[in-house]
């Protein structure tokens, strides 16, 4: 590790124990279940609720990526909570899939996500109109997808969608042609955070994507772009190579980047005091 690596690793670090607020007062387990009774997904979370909220709270349902949830959770629950935003961190993987060879398509998991939605907005002390999607990788994809005005319609009826979006490296390749295939879009806020480096083409798709929402719908995608950042980017975990093939060459590749992770945490939360109406 060289001195500059050395030094943003650190100060990533102390940006870390700086955001993080005390725990929770309140965290519980809820149980639902998917809203396609053709894949009946047994689904459960983990809802934790600000300490000292005196109004009913905005929300986010956090979704992981394939490999279940880690500590990019913790990264963002935290300072989310200290801000007054409530979290569901759901769990899609425990007794549905195991691993890449078994795991759904992201479209299987879209009445998942607006399951968690529905419950969350029967949970006392959430606010049900400032209730917002972020996920990772697998749970970006499904956060982007849940944008889509025909998923809305489908599995919501007249009841609003999330009220915004905020996707990190979702693979955006593969939601292109269902955006050019669809309808539209709900309009609520989204944005995506990327490396120039993603073993998944995102250097190239989301630049795409954005150009496409604006031409198509007049939709403006904000985007975060980090120079050399690769998938996976703020996962705290040692460099993977592994055999995909859907990544360029059939390789995908993760790397932890301290400061495109550091840098990250304001945005998002600046992103969401201002689309969920946070004080």
């Amino acid at each position: 590790m060289n001195h500059r690596h050395h030094l943003m690793r650190l100060a990533a670090l102390l940006l870390t124990a700086i955001a993080l607020p005390a725990p929770a007062a309140d965290a519980t387990r809820v149980e639902f279940a998917s809203l396609d009774q053709d894949h009946a997904f047994r689904l459960s979370g983990t809802l934790y609720l600000p300490e000292g909220a005196s109004a009913p709270s905005p929300a986010i349902v956090l979704i992981h990526g394939t490999g279940g949830i880690d500590s990019r959770g913790a990264y963002y629950r935290g300072p989310l909570l200290g801000a007054g935003v409530a979290v569901l961190e759901v769990d899609f993987k425990t007794g549905n899939y195991t691993s890449t060879a078994d795991r759904p398509p992201n479209d299987e998991f879209v009445p998942a996500a607006f399951a968690a939605l529905k419950r969350l907005r029967q949970t006392a002390g959430i606010d049900p109109a400032r209730i917002g999607v972020m996920g990772f990788s697998m749970g970006g994809g499904i956060t982007v997808r849940t944008a889509l005005e025909e998923n809305r319609k489908r599995w919501l009826g007249a009841e609003p969608g999330f009220a915004a979006h905020v996707a990190f490296y979702p693979v955006c390749r593969y939601f292109i042609a269902k955006v050019a295939h669809s309808s539209g879009v709900t309009g609520a806020p989204m944005i995506v955070f990327y490396g120039s480096a993603d073993a998944y083409g995102e250097d190239e798709a989301v630049p795409e994507l954005k150009a496409l929402l604006k031409k198509r719908f007049r939709f403006e995608l904000t985007t975060v772009e980090y120079p050399g950042a690769t998938h996976g980017f703020n996962l705290d975990a040692p460099p993977l190579s592994y055999a995909d093939p859907a990544a360029r060459g059939g390789r995908g590749y993760m790397a932890y980047d301290a400061a495109a992770t550091a840098d990250s945490l304001p945005r998002v939360l600046a992103f969401l005091r201002q689309s969920l109406a946070v004080p």
